[in-house]
């Protein structure tokens, strides 16, 4: 939650920005305002006379736009989960890790027709997790009918083994033809 807040506190602090000067530049602080240059005279001279002046500001424009880029990268990115809460997490709950909490739920879908292989991770927030499954099956596999046993058995099964109702999951399906797995093994 708080990326989100920075995030948009930054945005609106751009965008006063931006407007501000796109209000001025047409005039809306007056004619005198719209009119006068970015730089002063003894910033005109000074800048040509110092020759490390436009590199610091690229490399520092550069930065910036770095991190900006790696903070939306890890705000798309799920963050897995390593531990887990068994049971009501607001008491001091026991935790386990969460690979061993998945385990079920692997083994519960690996049973089920048409299903080839599973993978499957928790991720989101401790208070908010989320188990992400894929699956690769068969071309001739019912998807509808196995979400609906994903949905209904293996992640119920997690969420009453776990005493946690507030596990979500999603479901990615692979389907692969004969010919693909032979290739692939």
């Amino acid at each position: 939650m708080t990326n989100r807040v920075w995030l948009a506190l930054t945005g609106l602090a751009l965008l006063g920005v931006g407007g501000s000067a796109l209000a001025a530049g047409w005039g809306a602080f007056g004619r005198r305002c719209a009119h006068r240059p970015i730089w002063t005279a003894g910033m005109s001279r000074w800048m040509p006379a110092h020759g490390w002046f436009w590199p610091v500001v690229a490399v520092t424009a550069g930065a910036v736009g770095a991190m900006g880029a790696g903070w939306l990268i890890s705000l798309g990115r799920g963050r897995r989960l390593r531990r887990l809460a068994i049971g009501d997490t607001r008491s001091g709950a026991t935790r386990m890790a969460a690979r061993v909490a998945v385990r079920t739920v692997l083994a519960d879908v690996t049973a089920y027709d048409g299903v080839r292989d599973v993978r499957a991770r928790l991720t989101g927030r401790a208070t908010g997790p989320r188990v992400l499954l894929r699956v690769t099956c068969a071309a001739d596999a019912d998807l509808a009918g196995l979400g609906g046993r994903i949905r209904g058995e293996a992640l119920t099964r997690l969420r009453a083994a776990l005493a946690r109702d507030d596990i979500t999951g999603v479901v990615i399906f692979r389907v692969v033809r004969d010919r693909q797995e032979a290739g692939a093994a």
